[in-house]
């Protein structure tokens, strides 16, 4: 059913007007509301974080085996719509860099970047840079990651995550310092995967040797692994800073890296 799931939430990403999810992030709301409350007992916290895990928990118990199963994925659909990313990384974020970029005025993709993306760059070699990597990591952070502690966990796993990363804010809470180790050790292996997933649709060489160097490092953020790797994975990324269409290039290998995804989930689902 796992395979399913992932296939209905992809068409709903594709084909309906919730391209970043279901409308309401009912998941980062109950977050961030938990992190407002800097002075809350850390015991408290967690309970008010586990409070959503509990109550989807007790829903799927419920209507577990009822109208054959429908009801339970109609959850597992519903849930996962919650635990994607909320910016739309293939399409609506870059659309008004784009636009400019392409006028070939990069003053006006500079302030676009720094408005829309928090991204501020000396020149244009650092500012596509930053932007690609960013839109890696959106991909990342907001489809495969979810995706693939769902595929192992089930949907509490995906809510989980998506709480968490939403409580890696700059402001102090009580969960702050576990939101932040907890999240880099969940995004530690599927970034990795990523890669390697750019290697074998990208410049497989280059983007393996780049795996390589980060392979076993422990240190390195999943956000420096997923951008390296595209980097490495793109054809001759330094000489596009001048041509007109940039994004496309990067859209395209990111298409092609979630494809091997579904290939690679549809294969495991049909062996278990």
């Amino acid at each position: 059913m796992n395979f399913l799931v992932l296939l209905l939430v992809a068409l709903i990403l594709k084909f309906t007007p919730w391209r970043k999810g279901f409308p309401l992030d009912l998941l980062g709301n109950w977050a961030r509301r938990v992190a407002a409350a800097p002075n809350r007992p850390k015991w408290q916290a967690l309970g008010m974080l586990a409070l959503p895990l509990l109550l989807v928990g007790l829903l799927l118990w419920l209507v577990e085996g009822i109208g054959y199963g429908v009801l339970t994925l109609l959850v597992h659909t519903f849930v996962l719509l919650l635990c994607v990313g909320r910016n739309d990384p293939l399409q609506a974020m870059t659309a008004q860099f784009e636009q400019a970029w392409e006028r070939g005025d990069r003053e006006a993709a500079s302030l676009v970047a720094e408005r829309d993306m928090s991204i501020r760059a000396e020149n244009s070699v650092e500012l596509l840079v930053s932007v690609r990597k960013r839109v890696v990591w959106e991909v990342c952070e907001g489809y495969l990651v979810p995706a693939f502690w769902y595929l192992l966990l089930g949907p509490l796993g995906a809510m989980a995550y998506r709480m968490l990363q939403q409580l890696k804010t700059p402001a102090e809470h009580p969960l702050r310092a576990l939101a932040v180790s907890v999240v880099h050790a969940l995004e530690w292996l599927p970034a990795r995967l990523m890669v390697l997933s750019m290697a074998l649709v990208g410049h497989f060489e280059r983007t393996l040797a780049a795996l390589g160097q980060v392979l076993r490092s422990w240190e390195v953020s999943a956000e420096e692994v997923t951008g390296q790797g595209a980097e490495a994975a793109l054809d001759a990324p330094d000489t596009e800073v001048e041509h007109r269409s940039v994004m496309p290039p990067l859209r395209r290998l990111l298409q092609r890296c979630l494809f091997v995804w579904a290939v690679a989930i549809a294969f495991l689902s049909v062996l278990a």
